[in-house]
């Protein structure tokens, strides 16, 4: 009995989804760990590396939302998750037919466009499946842990080791297979979900509408853009700059880089969940300026440190860093507001953040290497990690443990009042 009750469709599906999200983010990181081979090849500037990654960001960002909008119309969701994990495995592998910065730039564009709806379909999905009191950890386990083990632990060390077995046009190649498998998967185990289900979710616990300068209003949500801003500049300037900073700057072979860039990704599977748990006791407020505190570490880590072993356990534990991304990106948005209210509250965060530090960051930064070398995007990632620091000291705490449930939801419910009586007044 109890292997089938761990084989339940809830399970499967929390698999499924966790190789699924998993495998996106290792496409998505896989070209800046191979940037140092293509620049060469190619004959890349730094320049040109950023705005690869701007590219990407752009498009998500935009189709995310629009693809979640979509996919609420669909009838079946199962083969739009399906086509979309096959298109973006066609595109991954074409990658690697790129002859010129130009075409890179597209494959990146068109990359954007079919991840960006598969991470809010697979959430919306496994969301709608999951028993009430393992929703918190599905979702994560699915978001978060796949995150950090595909994007920035096995990603640098695979995609590195097939690029310098073969060359890094065969390792773009070779990614089409898991997406093929996945594809299959997803049409033969997931299934559609139920139609008044994914509706009633969807309903509002208010007939009143709710606007974005509402929500505004509340003080932890502002703070939360502006420290997801800082803290997705400090991190895409490490993931996109950092492989080529120690292949170029530092003088490591491609597969030493692989393994002090996945030192800090094991740090963030770990952390990912940790730090989100300890909150629950400490308190959301400290978690952040702790976490906070240990980001720093990151970019300076790899800049200041010649020590490898050093660098890598300095790494390991400035991940512990995500925390703060995590706090900042849904749980204290999502704490800040009432509850009807906080998809828009998320969506809010992630989008400004995504615009700031996935889009403008990479294409500044690319610039500034070019003009003052690459170390810099470095430096400017310590220093947005420092500035997030400061704005987590002025968070009003939100976990139920320190602030009360009860006394939290009234406060919630009177501040987003007196934010609707500002606005109409």
């Amino acid at each position: 009995m109890g292997k089938w009750k761990f084989w339940s469709y809830e399970n499967k599906l929390v698999l499924i989804f966790f190789f699924t999200v998993g495998f996106v983010f290792f496409d998505r990181l896989a070209i800046n760990y191979l940037f140092p081979m293509i620049s060469a090849d190619l004959g890349l500037n730094y320049t040109q590396l950023g705005l690869l990654g701007a590219a990407l960001a752009l498009t998500w960002s935009v189709s995310g939302p629009l693809g979640g909008f979509i996919s609420d119309k669909v009838k079946s969701k199962k083969k739009m998750l399906a086509i979309l994990v096959l298109l973006f495995s066609v595109i991954s592998l074409m990658h690697g037919l790129a002859q010129s910065f130009g075409m890179l730039f597209v494959l990146r564009l068109l990359m954007g466009i079919v991840e960006g709806p598969l991470i809010p379909q697979t959430q919306s999905i496994l969301a709608m499946e999951s028993s009430e009191r393992r929703k918190g950890f599905n979702l994560g386990f699915t978001m978060n842990t796949s995150n950090a083990l595909f994007g920035s632990i096995l990603a640098p060390i695979v995609i590195v080791a097939l690029a310098s077995a073969f060359d890094w046009h065969t390792a773009f190649y070779l990614t089409i297979i898991p997406g093929l498998l996945l594809s299959f998967i997803i049409l033969k185990s997931v299934k559609n979900p139920d139609p008044a289900k994914f509706h009633n979710m969807h309903l509002t616990k208010s007939i009143e509408k709710i606007k974005v300068k509402d929500i505004l209003k509340h003080r932890n949500i502002w703070l939360s853009i502006v420290v997801f801003s800082l803290v997705m500049t400090t991190l895409m300037a490490f993931q996109i700059f950092g492989p080529t900073y120690l292949v170029q700057a530092k003088g490591l072979s491609d597969t030493t880089m692989s393994f002090v860039m996945a030192s800090f990704g094991v740090g963030y599977a770990i952390f990912g969940f940790l730090i989100p748990a300890i909150s629950e006791r400490t308190g959301r407020k400290s978690a952040s300026v702790v976490s906070g505190l240990l980001l720093i570490l990151v970019p300076l880590s790899i800049v200041f440190v010649d020590s490898i072993p050093l660098m890598m356990l300095l790494l390991f534990i400035g991940s512990a860093g995500s925390g703060v991304i995590g706090m900042s990106m849904s749980v204290i948005p999502v704490e800040s507001v009432p509850l009807q209210y906080s998809g828009l509250a998320i969506g809010l965060t992630i989008g400004i953040g995504e615009l700031f530090g996935g889009f403008l960051n990479p294409m500044v930064n690319g610039a500034l290497a070019d003009a003052f070398g690459i170390q810099t995007p470095l430096l400017v990632a310590a220093g947005a990690a420092v500035v997030a620091l400061i704005f987590t000291f002025l968070f009003k705490e939100t976990a139920p443990s320190k602030v009360g449930t009860a006394a939290l939801e009234t406060s919630l419910e009177e501040e987003t009042e007196e934010a609707k009586a500002t606005v109409q007044i």
